[in-house]
């Protein structure tokens, strides 16, 4: 019998290599070698399994961007939404893949609720733009049209972002940090010491903590 995470898993994969429309109930259960009857019982219905892995993405990326503190300076707060961003989407692009793609296959009551969550995401970053606009970091005409730029930017990495180890991850992210910085900073050659030895720490306390 396989864990329940490893039931999540392939109904995740079948979504995201089929579609979740073209998924039947069927597939589902031929793909985890149960009764349709089980898989409900086990997992809910197609339309409760959708919500389960959506409502997830999104409840993450909430937690990723409060985890950034607001004691450093814009840009370096802009650095640190684009890196859990990304760190989300290096750890679980199967699940980012669906969220992005069929959230607004759900019904009209969880729609909502993810819309009203991803407009509470999306504001963590007009916030920081907005600040660094404020304080002359960033030099930018239209703070909403920038944000725009910044999550469209970030919209589709689920597609190519694809880390080896965590030092290829660190750089990757501080290239695409960088083109985004460069495109909306004054000084795009703004130091960053505040976002890295707030990570480093970070790190520290993980491997203390275990």
């Amino acid at each position: 019998m396989r864990t329940k995470d490893e039931q999540w898993s392939l109904v995740v994969n079948l979504f995201g290599d089929n579609g979740y429309r073209s998924t039947s109930m069927r597939d589902i259960a031929r793909t985890l070698d149960l009764s349709e009857a089980h898989v409900h019982a086990l997992l809910g219905s197609k339309e409760d399994m959708l919500w389960h892995i959506v409502s997830r993405v999104a409840r993450l990326f909430l937690s990723q961007a409060r985890t950034v503190p607001r004691s450093i300076s814009p840009a370096e707060q802009l650095h640190l939404l684009i890196y859990r961003h990304l760190e989300l989407v290096s750890q679980d692009k199967d699940y980012v893949l669906v969220f992005l793609r069929d959230w607004t296959l759900l019904d009209d009551i969880h729609r909502q609720e993810v819309q009203s969550m991803r407009e509470t995401y999306d504001a963590y970053f007009y916030r920081v733009i907005d600040a660094g606009v404020k304080e002359g970091i960033f030099n930018v005409p239209d703070t909403l049209l920038a944000c725009l730029f910044v999550l469209s930017a970030l919209q589709w990495t689920h597609q190519w972002f694809t880390a080896s180890d965590a030092l290829t991850f660190v750089q990757l992210v501080d290239q695409y940090s960088a083109f985004i910085l460069r495109a909306l900073c004054s000084d795009y050659t703004l130091p960053l010491d505040g976002a890295m030895a707030y990570l480093y720490h970070q790190g520290d306390q993980t491997e203390q903590g275990g």
